[in-house]
């Protein structure tokens, strides 16, 4: 074994580097036993331990002799099978005792003690000569080591202060030593005993000197030293300084304010040294190198002491923020350059660090910032001379001709002087303190205390300078940089508009400290003022592309929040939904429409358009931005660019080059480089315009336009990257997936684009197999959970896309299930179809032996189901086209024991639930649902539900309700209603409302139904006489055409079902079935007359409504199942405008919806209603809507899914009776308010469930427990103050087109 590294000469020399290296520790440490438990302690707390030579060679050897014994020791135990484990003992403890135990290490430890102690015995013998001056560090300063009383002196050469070790005396000097030190440095003393007692200060540890009692002479006597303009004195005072800040010692607070009040010194001497603006800075003259060091010293010390500072008593900070604020605060009240003013101490530190890194650090914790802003009260013109400088800067807007360029770099090198400047003129120091100013104020305005400062009196001024002044006259250095003419060869790091739009920016990001500070009119009308000269025909000095660019990147950020936002759109006075077209977003819009139209004489270039695009589509893709912008029609406008923008990139094709031809290849990087950039300009009109998908009446837009699948391709390319959405938002494309597949439409485009098959596949690798056989060497964990994190994600991504019951009939409408004989092993299903088949239909030992994981791929596609049939649409679909519920009973017939009892497990229960919710229809109270899993707390019986295998469902879930009330109601409603003569008018109908507000307020359990069937039967004829939207056409059907109508097996069941529901609350008494049938067959008669066949490729429209009536029927059940007062109602009610939105089958493919939303396949239910409860959700309810966001679900398409089914299964009966009344009575914008009535109702449980991620799982499964629309009737009220202006105009706009 070779023992290189640790035996002889290299020994010794590792050990001494060593002892040398662990020094500082040993020094800090105040006693024997301190410093041997430190060096003990090394590896955990010194990061660099492992990088000691002798450390590595250490380690080498003892993984040389070692690893083989501990491989063995492992092996064996491995082989034994069982590890006894009892007490304390571990398999790592026994192998660790058994190779301590064992000759190789005994050997080695041995032969190791005697290397190392022959190594330290002779390193101890010759001390001096192993330790002396200049022997352990070939590049280091010279030491003195004081040893048994004296001192070794070097003749060596001192080296560069940048050492990167704290040399110095292994034992402390004495006092006569400090004495004599203190005494040699007086200024009296020549030049040549103060150069040998700075060497002596520079020999030795810096805190032996400042810890003395000595130490307030020897700091004045270097004030002296370090004034002298002997440059070697210069150059060791500095060493001194920099040596000392080296360590993270609370003395360094002594050095700093030594540096500083040096500064000061020399500053406020009358030799003059300190030069005049006018005459700018020689870099070349000694004594400003030498304030230059200083300054450098000082600021880095700034920087690098907020790292520590913490640890120290508070005097450490108070000290260091007082020395540097009063050497900041020196500076002369002169004129502009030109005077005779000198240069103050922040010219200095602005040319080493311009953007004041030293303050934005000393601002970052609130230990620093509260007092910094405490102590600049104190020094108060320092923010005063900041305001100032930046007020004159940009009234007169003037940059120096050399720009400054790169005028930091010469400071930032260790040795100064050596850099591509020697001389900065008056004008480009004067530019310098203008950028520190800038950004110090930036970071000051950022804080409640630092706005405290302003208003600011300049003493020139009569009007003191407020935060808008400030920020005006900083936004015109923005918007008006004509003078800023630059050089291509100049860098544009410190050209002043970009540094003034990266500090507004960093405004913008602080939501609260830009509503306070920049969302103000006139500082946005200033910001926006080179926007307006473009839309100023009569403007000819129109601002360049990189002014529009600069606004376009500031407004964005104030786009990109949420108070942002609304101020771009409704100005500072925040009249939210007014009709204003004078506010910033109105602007941005007519001037992106007319430069994509090229209605602009110089139009700007395809960045500066895309730039003020993407600022277009921060607001419409919400609810309110689309409502301010809806009128600049600017989804057609995009479109239109973009086919033209297409057809280019179709013709630019690449030429071949030609023989004789040496310029062909230019003529072809051109072409292709112009044909990159329409790409480019292409997928940038293609992105914006994806983004109405973000909204319901956006989808519907981007729909009209024709581009859907176009989009959605572009959507799930960068989908499936994990690209985000844009450079402000990170996540938001699951939320578009979701609500793109609402709708028919959208969910033809996504599958089209393949989203659909890459969901499945990726589904089944991770339940089943992959489309590969590569093996995994990490097994996958077993699973405990009936869905496990792994395809949970894959859940809930699937059920977002088969929530909409139009989505779900555009991919399973009459398509039967494959059924095969035989399924391959690797047979990956490709369609929701094939899904269904595979996971969900289990019904044949074919596809029972294909699945490697039965239970948990079952148990995961039964899941499925049961979030699908919440959908009633949806269930009456899959239960009529594939019989699901015969399949499940009989797959729980089969799951028996020898005692013919079902077998209790994970797919017994689930089949149970799934059974039990598709019988029963009921709201919470109304029906009972079993759980999916086992009570094991139970004492008795872990499951009390019973399991079933046929139909009816056992009575245990079937709870008693009281039946329908016939007694005369006796209240002023009724009464009203009751009245002999009543007046019949719109005076009639504002009576009406008022009694049923108050009402529904004050005495809820009073309105019984027989009240509500009396209200809308003398209500809504009144009202289709005074508000009717559609025409009342006259019924023609007769009893043979009714016979030859038929109805699909759909609405069959769907009629059984609503006659079991009336029959289970008791509003009908006997089976009404044919009267059901044949009111749908007179409904369904007299609609198709006002339909419209209609040639598109959805299947959603090609037929007669693909859904149940569910409004029919429960005006059925409402009405006792009498069908000539329920058709009657139906008949009159269809003229209301609100018939379109309660009754969903009234507007399906009718000539009364303008052509181009009729074939669209987007209900007015989902882009109106669902649209305007989510822009009321974004307003009053900030908290819920994100938490949709968050979860990739949207509020329309559970709206959308609760009123199309008139709220069956998730209200009780009255709350049902209820909310139809409401929406005829009060207005159809009521279906909006109790929408979000409900939401806040559920605000808790939703921001519960978006935690857990089961947001989709938990609106679609659960009951909307405990709500009752009369408990929010005030709020609905408050609501319908804020918004009806709006939302009701916007619902009653359905004809127009």
């Amino acid at each position: 074994m070779a023992w290189r590294g640790l035996e002889g000469e290299d020994l010794k020399n590792n050990i001494r580097q060593l002892i040398i290296d662990f020094e500082p520790h040993i020094r800090e440490s105040g006693n024997f036993e301190i410093a041997e438990e430190t060096l003990i302690h090394l590896e955990e707390s010194d990061q660099h331990f492992h990088r000691f030579e002798f450390v590595k060679q250490l380690k080498r050897k003892i993984d040389e002799a070692l690893s083989p014994l501990i491989e063995d020791e492992i092996e064996k135990f491995a082989m034994a099978g069982q590890v006894d484990t009892s007490g304390q003992e571990t398999l790592v403890s026994k192998i660790t005792q058994s190779v301590i135990n064992s000759k190789p290490y005994s050997d080695m430890s041995r032969k190791m003690k005697r290397y190392i102690s022959e190594a330290v015995e002779e390193l101890i013998k010759n001390f001096d000569a192993e330790f002396g001056s200049g022997k352990h560090k070939e590049n280091s300063d010279p030491l003195i080591y004081h040893r048994h009383g004296h001192h070794v002196d070097s003749d060596e050469e001192e080296s560069s202060c940048d050492s990167s070790f704290n040399q110095g005396m292994l034992l402390l000097p004495n006092s006569e030593e400090l004495q004599s030190v203190a005494d040699k440095l007086h200024k009296n003393r020549d030049i040549q005993s103060k150069t040998e007692t700075m060497q002596i200060l520079n020999q030795n540890m810096p805190a032996d000197f400042i810890n003395s009692d000595f130490w307030p002479q020897i700091r004045r006597n270097l004030l002296d030293v370090m004034s002298e303009p002997d440059d070697s004195l210069t150059h060791m005072s500095l060493k001194f300084i920099t040596r000392a800040f080296v360590t993270t010692s609370p003395q360094t607070r002594e050095i700093y304010t030594l540096l500083a009040e040096y500064l000061i010194g020399q500053f406020q001497s009358r030799r003059g040294t300190i030069p005049k603006i006018k005459n700018g800075l020689d870099i070349t003259n000694p004594a400003i190198v030498k304030l230059v060091k200083a300054f450098r010293l000082l600021n880095e010390f700034q920087q690098e002491t907020t790292n520590y500072w913490i640890r120290y008593p508070d005097r450490y900070i108070e000290e260091i923020l007082e020395s540097t604020l009063n050497l900041f605060s020196i500076h002369q009240m002169g004129g502009p350059v030109g005077t005779s003013a000198q240069l103050s101490p922040i010219h200095f530190i602005a040319l080493i660090d311009p953007k004041a890194q030293w303050f934005i650090k000393w601002m970052h914790g609130n230990y620093s910032r509260h007092r910094l802003l405490k102590l600049l009260e104190k020094y108060r013109p320092i923010v005063v001379d900041a305001v100032r400088h930046c007020l004159d800067f940009s009234a007169n807007r003037k940059l120096p001709f050399d720009l400054m360029s790169d005028f930091s770099d010469t400071y930032t090198k260790i040795t100064v002087g050596g850099g591509r400047r020697s001389f900065y003129a008056g004008a480009e120091l004067e530019y310098a303190y203008f950028i520190h100013s800038v950004h110090l104020l930036g970071r000051l305005l950022c804080f409640t205390n630092g706005r405290k400062f302003f208003p600011i009196k300049l003493g020139d001024s009569e009007d003191p300078v407020t935060i808008k002044k400030l920020l005006v006259s900083l936004v015109l250095v923005v918007v008006d940089p004509s003078s800023f003419t630059l050089p291509r060869s100049h860098s544009m790091s410190y050209e002043p508009a970009t540094l003034v739009t990266d500090i507004l920016k960093i405004l913008c990001s602080h939501e609260q400290t830009a509503e306070i500070c920049l969302y103000k009119d006139e500082i946005t009308t200033a910001l926006l003022s080179p926007v307006s000269q473009f839309l100023d025909a009569q403007e000819h000095n129109t601002p360049g592309e990189s002014t529009l660019l600069y606004v376009a990147d500031i407004v964005s950020m104030i786009a990109s929040s949420t108070k942002g936002r609304r101020h771009l759109m409704y100005g500072e006075r925040k009249d939210m939904l007014t009709r204003t077209k004078s506010s910033a977003a109105h602007i941005i819009a007519k001037f992106t429409r007319k430069a994509l139209l090229g209605e602009i004489p110089r139009a700007p270039s395809k960045n500066v358009i895309g730039a003020y695009l993407y600022i277009c589509r921060q607001l419409y893709n919400t609810c309110e931005g689309l409502l301010v912008l809806y009128q600049y029609d600017l989804h057609n406008v995009v479109v239109g660019v973009w086919k033209k923008a297409f057809k280019e990139t179709e013709r630019a094709v690449t030429p071949t080059p030609s023989d004789n031809s040496s310029s062909d290849s230019d003529s072809i990087v051109t072409t292709r480089h112009g044909n990159l950039d329409i790409t480019a300009w292409e997928d940038i009109l293609r992105d914006n315009l994806l983004n109405f998908a973000s909204s319901a009446k956006g989808l519907l837009l981007l729909q009209q336009t024709g581009a859907m699948n176009e989009c959605v391709s572009y959507m799930y390319a960068r989908y499936e990257k994990k690209l985000q959405v844009s450079k402000c938002e990170k996540f938001g494309y699951g939320y578009m997936v979701t609500q793109v597949a609402a709708t028919a439409p959208g969910m033809m485009a996504l599958q089209k684009t393949g989203y659909i098959k890459s969901l499945i596949a990726e589904l089944w690798s991770v339940l089943e197999c992959g489309a590969s056989d590569t093996p995994l060497f990490t097994p996958k964990t077993w699973s405990v959970d009936t869905i496990d994190r792994s395809s949970h994600k894959h859940l809930i991504r699937l059920l977002n896309v088969l929530s909409a019951f139009p989505a779900v009939f555009e991919v399973l409408a009459n398509k039967p299930l494959p059924s095969k004989a035989e399924y391959g092993f690797r047979e990956i299903p490709t369609t929701i179809v094939d899904f269904v088949d595979r996971l969900i239909m289990v019904d044949s030992e074919a596809k029972f032996h294909s699945l490697f994981n039965f239970e948990q791929s079952h148990t995961f596609g039964l899941r499925v189901l049961s979030v699908m049939i919440c959908c009633l649409d949806t269930f009456l679909l899959l239960q009529s086209q594939y019989n699901f519920q015969d399949i499940l009973l009989s797959a729980q017939g089969d799951n028996h024991n020898l005692k013919e009892d079902i077998i209790l497990d994970m797919l017994s229960l689930e089949r149970n639930q799934i059974l039990v919710r598709s019988y029963l229809i009921g709201g919470p109270s109304e029906r009972i649902l079993p759980p999916r899993a086992i009570d094991e707390n139970k004492k008795t019986g872990a499951f009390s539900y019973p399991l079933f295998s046929s139909y009816p469902v056992p009575r245990e879930y079937v709870p008693n309700l009281v039946g329908r009330s016939t007694v005369k109601q006796d209240n002023d409603l009724a009464k009203f209603l009751s009245a002999k003569k009543p007046e019949k008018g719109q005076a009639w109908l504002d009576k009406c409302k008022t009694l049923f507000s108050k009402m529904l307020i004050a005495k809820p359990d009073m309105l019984k139904a027989n009240l509500m069937q009396q209200l809308l039967e003398i209500g809504v004829p009144i009202m289709a006489k005074l508000q009717d939207v559609f025409p009342l056409l006259e019924y023609t059907g007769t009893d043979g055409a009714l016979k030859a109508l038929k109805l699909s097996p759909l609405q069959k069941n769907g009629v059984k079902m609503a006659i079991r529901y009336g029959l289970h609350l008791k509003v009908i008494h006997n089976d009404v079935t044919d009267r059901l049938d044949k009111l749908l067959k007179q409904c369904s008669y007299y609609l198709q007359q006002q339909q419209r066949p209609t040639e598109s490729s959805i299947e959603y429209l090609h037929s007669v409504y693909g859904g149940f009536d569910w409004f029919a029927a429960t005006i059925f059940l409402m009405f006792g199942g009498n069908l000539e007062k329920s058709w009657n109602f139906l008949h009159k009610f269809s003229t209301l405008g609100c018939s379109g939105y309660l009754w969903i089958h009234r507007l399906h493919c009718s000539v009364h919806l303008p052509s181009d939303l009729m074939c669209s396949g987007i209900s007015p239910l989902f882009s109106s209603t669902g649209h305007n409860i989510e822009l009321i959700l974004q307003i009053e309810l900030p908290l819920v809507a994100s938490a949709f966001k968050m979860s990739g679900f949207t509020p329309a398409q559970i709206c959308f899914h609760w009123l199309k089914q008139c709220f069956w299964n998730y209200l009780d009966w009255a709350d049902i009776c209820q909310y139809i009344c409401l929406c005829i009575v009060m207005g159809i914008d009521y279906q909006v308010y109790l929408c979000c009535a409900i939401f806040k109702h559920q605000q808790k449980n939703i921001m519960e469930h978006m935690q857990t991620q089961d947001l989709i799982i938990y609106l679609k499964e659960s009951a909307i427990t405990g709500f009752h629309a009369s408990n929010y009737m005030k709020y609905m009220l408050d609501l319908e103050k804020k918004y009806r202006d709006t939302i009701f105009r916007d619902m009653l706009n359905i004809t127009r087109p």
